[in-house]
């Protein structure tokens, strides 16, 4: 029986047991007693290790503040990434495991947090340098579980990044908000990469070079198969809190590629409504259908601009524009630069 499903404190969120039992197991590479964190919590070793075991966010919380009310400063949340394995996300692994590329694996880990760890929610962008994955709590949380988690997430990233690779990462950084902490001098030479402190916001950096690199597995079949699993769970987990424009989103994203997107009156028909309607709903979540047509068309753009050899010309039909002035012009809005700026630069 998966654990959590009887919703006693209507805070049910779905976090995987294999978590929980991690940290019991970093607790005891501390020299700590795990059962100062699951005592009276209603859990066993035994059944935390099953796939389906599932753990209440009030539960998650308790542990995480019981867990770094022990560890102190010993680095709780650095020495939880270097436990992380990219298997042990489930379907979420997978899903990055056989991504086509770690752009993509890293953007459907962004999409898809908040079935891992619904504490937070992720952001994914990239422009003509870069790719940055940042991250924001959900909830109000102290400060300790608050630098645990973020430190245990983004370190996690840098560390599945090298884990697909199969090779160290270049150029690439953690930037954390607040004063470094005693406990980063012992951990320092431990860590994939770097990690910068008194930052604007906390995130994962990475040169665009990154964004284009194949992991060791990659299969876009395979990859695809994970990411419906992913979607049900969503489903499943989240039923009321997916808004419409997410939905919109996710189909655009999952439209054919290779030619011109759908047009409004056709996504409209798609979820059987009329295009006012979507137009209002779209309204309601503070966008609009023009504005999601966009997003896509960009990240579709830059993707053609840098993986292929098309002619401009083409990758404007391809996106669904008659006229390439207009589509150089819209991309110059998106980007700052033009499209063929954008291919000589990356």
């Amino acid at each position: 029986m998966t654990l959590g499903h009887d919703k006693p404190d209507g805070l049910f969120q779905g976090i995987p047991g294999i978590y929980l039992l991690l940290l019991c197991d970093v607790i005891k590479q501390f020299g700590l007693d795990e059962q100062d964190i699951i005592h009276d919590l209603g859990v066993t070793r035994s059944e935390l290790l099953r796939p389906d075991s599932r753990i209440t966010m009030k539960m998650g919380h308790v542990a995480a503040q019981r867990g770094t009310a022990l560890a102190g400063d010993m680095g709780l949340g650095m020495a939880y990434a270097q436990a992380l394995k990219v298997t042990l996300h489930g379907s979420v692994g997978l899903v990055a495991m056989t991504s086509p590329t770690i752009g993509a694996a890293l953007e459907a880990m962004s999409r898809f947090i908040a079935l891992r760890a619904p504490f937070f929610k992720a952001a994914f962008a990239t422009d003509a340098e870069e790719m940055v994955v940042s991250l924001d709590p959900t909830l109000e949380m102290d400060a300790p579980i608050r630098t645990f988690m973020t430190e245990a997430i983004l370190i996690g990233v840098t560390i599945m990044s090298e884990q697909l690779l199969g090779r160290t990462l270049q150029h690439t950084r953690v930037e954390m908000t607040g004063p470094e902490p005693p406990y980063y001098a012992r951990f320092r030479e431990r860590l994939p990469v770097p990690v910068r402190y008194d930052c604007p916001r906390c995130c994962v950096r990475a040169p665009i070079e990154l964004f284009h690199a194949v992991p060791q597995l990659a299969d876009p079949a395979a990859a695809e198969l994970a990411r419906q699993q992913c979607e049900l769970e969503y489903q499943e987990l989240f039923p009321q809190q997916e808004r419409f424009a997410d939905r919109i989103r996710r189909h655009l994203q999952h439209s054919a590629k290779g030619k011109a997107l759908p047009t409004q009156e056709e996504v409209a028909r798609r979820f059987h409504l009329s295009s006012r309607t979507l137009k209002r709903r779209l309204q309601d979540d503070d966008t609009s259908f023009r504005e999601l047509l966009e997003q896509e068309q960009k990240q579709r753009a830059m993707q053609l601009l840098q993986e292929t050899e098309l002619d401009i010309s083409e990758i404007a039909y391809q996106l669904g524009y008659r006229d390439v002035g207009n589509f150089s012009t819209a991309f110059k809005r998106w980007t700052g630069l033009t499209p063929r700026a954008y291919r000589q630069s990356s």
